[in-house]
């Protein structure tokens, strides 16, 4: 049997910072409450995303995978990372400050967990008036200076805040420091990690009364001091086609912006595509099977597949993610 395009289960995230947008977004019946993540494309440990439509409904992502190696991955992806899918694809909303966070590299986090490291990209979807993130540090500094900060609690003088609204992105390498900030909802992909290192999380309580845990030193010894200015991704949002937001050695994402009918070659990547909808609703046409994708929904398009058809009766706005 054919591979499709293949839908998945999303895996939500209840979070102390989470709220409502996801819910009236994804018209999630009954809402969850503090939602602040929705999984879409996962294979973390413990959460593997399972398929929801079609003739491989009910088989996650790994025995897909199993079944379907290179048909699925792609050729390009066995070379580098074997029968592994390599991303990890969220939505995020968050109500509150997320934590000042840090995340390692490769190396970091294969000695010392065994896993990838995390390399990100952010699109944003919605901000309200006045929403920031922070990114890196104001001015260049040092271990003995952050170490400080932190245990004066006044670390948040070190770092920029820059507001931001729908359509920026923003490129998250590993060392730079950042938090999500309050009333921004966002997509996000990157590598499939689940290390993250919290400096800081505005001495915030769970609902037991715990403090959330802190990962000071690891923090210290990842994060890169260099003076860290202009992050958002130099493109135009309004204008209509194909325009590039990343391309490292973990992703490209280009950002699909028209109106009506468009074809996307998918083989000629030897690699998956992963279409998320960050606009309207639209339709994805597969060997005369339409897939209706919905905003804030992710589709997987397997390697084999050629080509797709995308249509929208109003103004579509994807994000392409291939390796």
């Amino acid at each position: 049997m054919k591979l499709y395009p293949l839908s998945f289960e999303p895996i939500f995230k209840e979070k102390i910072w989470g709220g409502e947008e996801l819910n009236a977004i994804k018209n999630i019946e009954p809402p969850i409450s503090q939602l602040g993540e929705s999984w879409e494309i996962s294979v973390v440990e413990n959460d593997v995303s399972v398929v929801n439509t079609g003739a491989y409904s009910g088989l996650d992502l790994n025995e897909l995978i199993e079944k379907f190696p290179q048909e699925l991955l792609g050729k390009k992806i066995i070379e580098l990372h074997g029968n592994q899918f390599p991303l990890l694809i969220k939505y995020i909303n968050a109500a509150q400050d997320l934590s000042i966070q840090v995340h390692p590299d490769d190396s970091v986090a294969m000695k010392k967990h065994n896993s990838f490291g995390k390399t990100e990209m952010w699109y944003i979807m919605d901000a309200q008036p006045d929403s920031r993130l922070i990114l890196g540090f104001k001015e260049e500094s040092n271990k003995d200076a952050f170490a400080k900060a932190i245990s004066e609690n006044t670390v948040m003088n070190l770092f920029n805040q820059i507001k931001v609204k729908e359509g920026d992105s923003f490129f998250i390498k590993p060392g730079l420091i950042h938090a999500i900030g309050a009333g921004i909802t966002l997509a996000e992909i990157q590598q499939s990690s689940d290390i993250t290192y919290r400096v800081y999380d505005f001495d915030r309580r769970d609902h037991l009364g715990n403090a959330r845990e802190l990962h000071i030193e690891d923090s210290i010894e990842v994060s890169d001091y260099q003076e860290s200015h202009n992050h958002v991704i130099d493109y135009n949002p309004t204008q209509l086609g194909k325009q590039n937001l990343a391309i490292n050695q973990y992703f490209t994402t280009d950002y699909l912006f028209f109106k009506g009918c468009k074809r996307i070659a998918v083989n000629t990547h030897q690699s998956f595509m992963v279409l998320m909808n960050v606009g309207e609703s639209c339709d994805v046409f597969c060997n005369g099977v339409n897939h209706k994708l919905e905003p804030a929904q992710t589709i997987l398009i397997p390697a084999a597949v050629p080509y797709i058809l995308v249509k929208s009766s109003n103004e579509a706005k994807l994000l392409s993610v291939h390796l």
